[in-house]
């Protein structure tokens, strides 16, 4: 019953449980499981230990850990240039057209001829009049077709464009 119960609450949340979220969802358990298990057998290994004897462990530990990381500083201070060639600083390989968004392939092929020119103008000037003297027709057409008006600013843009090159 309560595998259907959870497959039930993923249909009334609409979740979709995918292939990935499963696995992701056996390797995490299992690596709960593993950390279980190591902290049942420390425990075990620890447990029966006085408290001398665990606080004695416990400075060897922090004596010994801080005493590799002094080390390991004081080595990368101190040590000799030609003992750094491990790391290396390079320059990164960027891709040609990394920075490209591909709008700029289709700019040349946007060309708006004198014929379409008057069409957009007329359009304009018809959708000018109805925005002054019918309201609700001028906000149905936008409401039904709302880029328009912002397409045909763009057309008169590049029609400007073209002519001033």
């Amino acid at each position: 019953m309560w595998l259907y119960k959870r497959k039930q609450k993923d249909k009334e949340t609409g979740n979709k449980i995918t292939v990935s979220d499963k696995v992701a969802g056996k390797i995490a358990g299992f690596g709960i499981k593993l950390q279980q298990l190591f902290a049942e057998k420390m425990n075990r290994v620890f447990m029966k230990t006085d408290f001398k004897r665990l606080k004695l462990i416990l400075i060897l530990f922090c004596i010994s850990a801080g005493g590799y990381s002094i080390y390991l500083v004081a080595n990368s201070i101190i040590s000799p240039d030609n003992s750094q060639k491990d790391f290396e600083i390079q320059q990164m390989d960027v891709p040609k057209h990394f920075n490209k968004t591909g709008d700029e392939e289709l700019a040349p092929e946007a060309y708006v001829d004198e014929e379409t020119w008057l069409q957009i103008k007329q359009f304009r000037n018809y959708m000018d009049s109805l925005k002054q003297k019918a309201r609700n027709e001028y906000d149905s057409i936008l409401q039904a077709r709302p880029g328009l008006m912002d397409s045909v600013q763009m057309l008169e843009q590049i029609y400007l464009s073209q002519k001033q090159k």
